[in-house]
């Protein structure tokens, strides 16, 4: 399948951190404008949370947070400087959420961040929302995915057709591919100039940038919601008896198995946002509130092999709208899988 876009589109880009339009949608921007598509592009950091490449480009070891905001407002810079070289003649707007932070705004369920995302959706009306994939390894980028889930259903948008990308993952060839976008070669030209202009990355990035100017740009379908994923961490998910029953792929090192992330959203709770630390043999473990660390319910964990079977009772705040899990043991800066969600009704 190939993307099209018509003049009366309303396009929404959602860019986890500048650099990401380049790097991910640097050849869809371009199409969208060249067919004078209304185009809004949504930073949601400045991407200031980012010290390697900012120590070796200012050679300096401590970084504080006023080194923080200057780097940030520099990437700002890059990122207006390389829409431009895109052809860009839209709107751009920068959330200011914390780089490295938004899976803490999701695991509060901060009121402030949804109404802004809800806004910004309401706002603009959209037709097409392009946001990076639940499968993104980034836990800025899968908790990206989340939220705007979460908005969507809060103001009642279920007409908007989603295209997700991928800018990190190990293994995209077992994301089920909806739509790809070939490049000519002067628009894969233009991508490399742009990708260029973000001229903070290059110190350490450039060859792996650049390797995104290439001639084809890949978009992807939702993760299905369905009971069973066997390549995700999380590979089986499921409600009955009015209990969450997951399945879990364990590290080798069972003391690090990590821990187990969940947001829900209820008709009657609203939105809870729990932790389940993971034990390294089988017994109940208290749930915990992901916020306060309220200690609430226990759930049962089976750990055989390196798979870990979970029990969380979940009838008290039933009826769910919607329910994510995520197994949260995250190497540096990636995760080993990103969040999916579990199958809620029927």
């Amino acid at each position: 399948m190939s993307l099209t876009f018509k003049s009366s589109d309303r396009l929404f880009f959602v860019a986890p951190h500048p650099d990401d339009e380049s790097l991910a949608m640097g050849g869809l921007l371009q199409r969208a404008s060249q067919v004078g598509a209304a185009v809004r592009v949504l930073f949601a950091t400045n991407g200031d949370n980012n010290p390697w490449p900012q120590r070796w480009a200012e050679k300096r070891w401590q970084i504080g947070q006023r080194e923080r905001r200057r780097w940030g407002a520099l990437r700002r810079r890059e990122a207006r400087q390389a829409l431009k070289k895109l052809g860009f003649q839209g709107q751009a707007r920068f959330l200011n959420l914390p780089d490295q932070g938004i899976t803490t705004k999701l695991l509060t369920a901060e009121a402030e961040t949804l109404d802004r995302l809800c806004c910004e959706l309401q706002e603009w009306q959209p037709t097409h929302l392009i946001i990076p994939s639940s499968y993104d390894l980034h836990p800025d980028h899968n908790a990206l995915f989340v939220l705007f889930q979460i908005a969507l259903d809060r103001i009642g948008r279920t007409d908007v057709t989603q295209w997700h990308f991928l800018v990190h993952c190990r293994r995209p060839d077992l994301v089920p591919l909806r739509a790809g976008l070939q490049l000519s070669d002067a628009e894969r030209l233009t991508k490399r100039q742009a990708i260029l202009c973000h001229t903070t990355q290059m110190v350490l990035s450039r060859n792996r940038f650049l390797a995104y100017a290439r001639p084809l740009e890949n978009f992807y379908e939702r993760a299905p919601v369905t009971a069973l994923l066997p390549h995700h961490r999380v590979g089986e998910a499921f409600l009955y008896a009015g209990a969450l029953n997951l399945s879990l792929k364990l590290p080798s090192n069972l003391r690090k198995a990590g821990t187990l992330l969940i947001a829900a959203e209820s008709q009657g709770e609203g939105s809870l946002r729990w932790r389940l630390p993971l034990p390294s043999t089988s017994r109940k473990v208290r749930l915990r509130e992901a916020d306060t660390g309220q200690l609430l319910r226990y759930a049962t964990v089976r750990i055989t092999g390196r798979t870990a079977r979970v029990k969380i009772p979940m009838a008290a705040i039933a009826p769910l709208t919607r329910l994510f899990v995520k197994l949260d043991n995250r190497k540096i800066f990636l995760d080993e899988s990103g969040w999916r969600e579990v199958p809620v009704l029927g």
